[in-house]
């Protein structure tokens, strides 16, 4: 029973790590639209709209790989 939850510690830093990741993010975000920074609706216009997709599937794969990485460390 004692190996079942062998690796629940490094599942939870994982998820942890992805939630303080996202977090981060999107109060960034939201601290530069209010302070007027950042118009979020530019970022839906369909010439910016390519460039954030991408941005935002890159990162997420980053994360991804780090996730595996760590899971098997």
């Amino acid at each position: 029973m004692v190996r079942k939850w062998l690796g629940l510690p490094k599942l939870v830093a994982v998820v942890g790590g992805f939630l303080t990741l996202a977090g981060l993010v999107l109060l960034g975000m939201a601290t530069l639209s209010a302070a007027g920074y950042l118009n979020v609706s530019t970022l839906l216009e369909t010439k910016h709209f390519l460039m954030v997709a991408l941005v935002l599937v890159a990162v997420g794969l980053l994360d991804t790989f780090s996730a595996i990485i760590i899971a098997r460390w």
